[in-house]
């Protein structure tokens, strides 16, 4: 099973909406999908209990349940963690994970708490010595502004991959009410975003790759 871990301490910065987009992409491609949330508002978990039938199924995963609870195994672990996890516990995660993906939204507030984020995750050490890849995602960007640019040079400093940047758009609120992700959309409506994704799919799928080389 693979795991990608969806982390930032910081509350807003999109952290739902990239864990259920990305579940939603991988359960589109047939993927035995779960998503676990950890996060007490339980969002992810809401946004499931939504989700049409008639969609790609996506399991709920307890981390509180014994094993063997989901109908079959997942081949894919999606983890929402809450706002404000601790060291402590996110190292816990992390010692599963495959991936991490660190959403950052355009505002001041949420820069300064990635850059205290950031600087805690380079004292990791499977993130030093590369054996965790870290993939940082620009949430809901709108290239006219100057909260963009500011993100855009924030990013630019960090010496991590920057693997997308997506835009600030209703779908995406649409989405989180209907239980739907942008690749359960009709191309008229989300070629767009599906455009914007790509980046990042291509990043999942590179190092699912390099996993399974490692293995």
């Amino acid at each position: 099973m693979h795991t990608i871990v969806v982390a930032n301490p910081k509350g807003g910065s999109g952290k739902t909406t990239l864990a259920t987009n990305v579940a939603g992409w991988l359960a589109g491609k047939r993927q035995a999908v779960a998503i676990a949330d950890f996060d007490p508002q339980q969002s992810a978990s809401e946004w499931l209990a939504r989700r049409p039938g008639l969609f790609p199924a996506i399991a709920r995963w307890d981390p509180q349940a014994r094993r063997g609870s989901l109908e079959r195994s997942p081949q894919w672990l999606i983890v929402d963690t809450p706002a404000g996890v601790h060291t402590d516990a996110l190292r816990e995660v992390l010692k599963r994970a495959d991936a991490l993906l660190v959403p950052i939204s355009p505002s001041a507030y949420d820069i300064s708490a990635s850059q205290r984020f950031l600087a805690a995750l380079g004292e990791y050490k499977a993130i030093k010595q590369g054996d965790l890849p870290l993939g940082l995602v620009g949430m809901r960007v709108d290239a006219r502004t100057h909260a963009a640019a500011e993100l855009d040079e924030f990013l630019k400093g960090t010496d991590l991959p920057v693997v997308a940047h997506l835009r600030d758009t209703q779908i995406y609120v649409y989405c989180a009410r209907d239980g739907a992700s942008v690749f359960d959309l009709p191309r008229s409506r989300a070629e767009q975003d599906w455009d914007q994704w790509r980046p990042l799919t291509r990043w999942i799928s590179r190092q699912t790759l390099a996993s399974r080389e490692a293995a």
